[in-house]
């Protein structure tokens, strides 16, 4: 074993060995279960009660694009209030507004108002995630945990969207359609109470330094290092969308469209090993660096799925392409905090989901239209000219 991954173990090994840092990584990953959850269930929920594949589209991806746009506004209010009272009112008002979609759906309600009420869900979305990350300075002191406890957190967002279908499938076959969804539910619920019962969520205060550096709307916004991380997001959520969405086009040609989840479960099972390994390059130089070569890995590794020939090869490959994201947001993640005006850090970790968020609905709407007119390949280079484009920008300069 190298220097550093003895590091990285003994980094995780002293992370997880604090009882306070344990629950707030436990809670949290159960709050946020929802993001891995909601996209499967809407379409089941949907399809159930006879819509139509169009409209469980437009419902899902209203969902995606509300809880990204739901972060930020979480994010500034944890900035500026205590943490506790912010999440667990954003959770009850969560899980009252699936249960009026739940109800709406069973009732046929028009496609408009289904849209509606899943957009006002996705908005209030728990701030779970940008609270964790917001925390991390304070409960970690030593910038070289830090940067194993965002690896971890990369990570677990890994094991959240693997897991998160898988439930809704066993629900949907073993009760219901809308069982996903109250499953969701009771996830955000109780793992947000379980959250701001720790200790150091119900002591955390919001910073005083906020004050001092104003309060105008894009605040947040105002370093060029966040403005960067932020626009590399973006660039990276291209990619992912588009070869997402890939995937199911290449097995179509290659057995059948649902083998196309054996090639999704390979790219992010590589992300999950990656961040798991990234915790080890916890002192493996400074951060610019790290991006630029992670980020130039991540656009090469995007170049062998135009050579794939089968589903084996695909999923091999993919697993490969998988394992520089999780390291990338995690490097990403320190160089927001660093990078953030003080009093603005969960913001700017809301401005970050935000940012892929947005990325990913144009990869995959883009993406979709290469594959209908010009094939599947035509998406795969738009994911490596979206890793490219985020490449390039991580060798801009800091300021």
């Amino acid at each position: 074993m190298s220097v550093a991954q003895a590091l990285g173990v003994r980094s995780y090994r002293e992370l997880l060995s604090g009882s306070e840092a344990r629950r707030v990584i436990s809670w949290g990953l159960l709050a946020r279960m929802p993001m891995g959850m909601s996209a499967l269930a809407l379409v089941l929920l949907v399809r159930s009660e006879g819509g139509s594949y169009a409209t469980a589209g437009i419902v899902s991806g209203v969902y995606a694009v509300a809880s990204g746009a739901g972060a930020v506004i979480g994010g500034r209010l944890v900035d500026r209030r205590a943490p506790a009272p912010v999440v667990i009112t954003y959770a009850a008002a969560y899980g009252t507004a699936l249960a009026v979609l739940l109800a709406l759906a069973h009732e046929r309600a028009p496609e408009a108002v289904l849209v509606v009420a899943t957009l006002v869900a996705g908005v209030l979305a728990p701030p779970v995630g940008p609270t964790i990350r917001m925390m991390w300075p304070a409960m970690l002191p030593r910038p070289e945990l830090r940067t194993t406890a965002y690896a971890l957190e990369a990570t677990i967002q890994e094991v959240i969207f693997v897991v998160g279908p898988l439930i809704v499938a066993v629900l949907a076959a073993s009760i219901s359609a809308g069982a996903g969804i109250v499953a969701a539910g009771v996830a955000c619920i109780a793992g947000s109470i379980g959250f701001t019962a720790t200790p150091a969520v119900r002591a955390r205060r919001p910073d005083p330094a906020h004050d001092r550096h104003g309060q105008h709307l894009l605040q947040a916004l105002v370093p060029w290092g966040i403005r960067r991380v932020l626009m590399l997001g973006i660039a990276y959520g291209v990619a992912f969308g588009a070869v997402e969405v890939a995937m199911p086009a290449f097995a179509e040609g290659h057995g059948g469209r649902s083998l196309g989840g054996i090639t999704l479960a390979a790219f992010s099972g590589g992300s999950l090993i990656g961040g798991v390994v990234a915790g080890a390059a916890s002192s493996a130089g400074p951060l610019n660096r790290r991006l630029q070569i992670i980020s130039a890995a991540f656009a090469l590794v995007l170049v062998p799925p135009l050579v794939a020939g089968s589903i084996a090869q695909m999923a091999a490959i993919m697993f490969v392409a998988g394992l520089p994201i999780a390291p990338s947001v995690a490097v990403s993640y320190n160089m927001l905090e660093r990078a953030a005006v003080p009093g603005t850090q969960a913001e700017v970790f809301g401005w970050m989901s935000t940012s892929v968020t947005i990325g990913l609905a144009a990869g995959t709407a883009a993406g979709g239209s290469l594959i209908a007119h010009a094939g599947v390949h035509a998406s795969l280079a738009l994911g490596i000219a979206g890793a490219a484009v985020a490449c390039a920008l991580s060798f801009t300069a800091d300021s």
